[in-house]
C-alpha cells in the first residue's frame, strides 16, 4: 500500500504546470482514513517532494497538503502536521526565485493551521462558528479568538496573484484560500462578537439598576 500512496504522490506532484490531477488526489485522500499511519506513508512521500528544487513540485505538494485537511478525514492530516512541524519548513526558496515568495507565505499559512490545531485541538476551517459563541472568557474565549486571527493573518499574506505571473497553479492555490477565508472570517466574526457582547457596557435602559448596586456616596 506504502508503493501506491508513492506513486500518487508523485503523479500528483509532476512537474508540469497545471493543478494535481483528481485521480491522484483522491487516492491520496483515502490515506487520511487510515489514521495516521496512512497519513505518514503519505508524508514519508511528499517530504522529499517539498524538498525538491522545481517550483512547480512544491507547490503542488503544498496544495496536495492543503487538500488533505481541507477534504481529507477530519483532523488527521493536522494532528500528524502538529506533531512533525519540520515537514512544512521550506528553506530552499527566496524571494528572488520564481515563486519562492509564495510558496514561502503558502507554507507558512499552513503550518499556522497545524500551529491552531495543537493548540486548540479544532480545525477553525472545518468547525462551526457557533464553537467561540459558546465560548467563555475562562475557558478561552480570548485565546481561541487570537489564534483564529493569526491563521486569518498568514492566510492574508499569501497573496499568491499579485507579483508572479498567473497560471494554473496559483489560481488554484488562490481558490483554495478564498474558501478558507470565507470559512476563518466567520469564525473570527463569531468570536468578536462574543467577547463585545461579554465586554460592552450595560445598555443606557439599565443604569437605575446599576446605581441600586453600586450606589454613589
Amino acid at each position: 500500500m506504502s508503493s501506491s500512496f508513492e506513486k500518487s504522490v508523485k503523479g500528483a506532484t509532476k512537474i508540469k504546470n497545471a493543478p494535481p490531477k483528481t485521480k491522484y488526489i483522491e487516492h491520496i485522500l483515502v490515506a487520511t482514513h487510515s489514521g495516521e499511519a496512512g497519513v505518514g506513508e503519505v508524508f514519508r512521500a511528499l517530504t522529499y517532494r517539498l524538498r525538491d528544487s522545481t517550483w512547480t513540485v512544491v507547490f503542488k505538494s503544498l496544495i496536495t497538503v492543503h487538500l488533505m485537511i481541507r477534504e481529507g478525514s477530519p483532523d488527521v492530516t493536522l494532528a500528524f502536521l502538529s506533531t512533525h512541524r519540520n515537514v512544512l519548513a521550506i528553506s530552499s526558496f527566496t524571494d528572488a526565485q520564481i515563486q519562492g515568495r509564495n510558496i514561502r507565505h503558502y507554507a507558512h499559512y499552513l503550518a499556522e493551521r497545524a500551529r491552531a490545531y495543537e493548540k486548540t485541538k479544532t480545525d477553525w476551517v472545518r468547525a462551526s462558528e457557533s464553537r467561540l459563541e459558546k465560548l467563555s472568557v475562562e475557558k478561552g474565549l480570548l485565546r481561541e479568538t487570537e489564534i483564529v486571527q493569526h491563521q486569518l493573518e498568514a492566510l492574508l499574506k499569501c497573496d499568491v496573484m499579485e507579483n508572479e505571473p498567473e497560471n494554473e497553479i496559483t489560481i488554484t492555490v488562490f481558490r483554495l484560500l478564498v474558501l478558507d477565508l470565507l470559512a476563518l472570517f466567520q469564525v473570527l466574526n463569531q468570536g468578536l462578537i462574543s467577547i463585545l457582547g461579554m465586554f460592552a457596557p450595560p445598555p443606557l435602559s439599565q443604569p437605575a439598576t446599576l446605581t441600586n448596586v453600586h450606589p454613589f456616596r
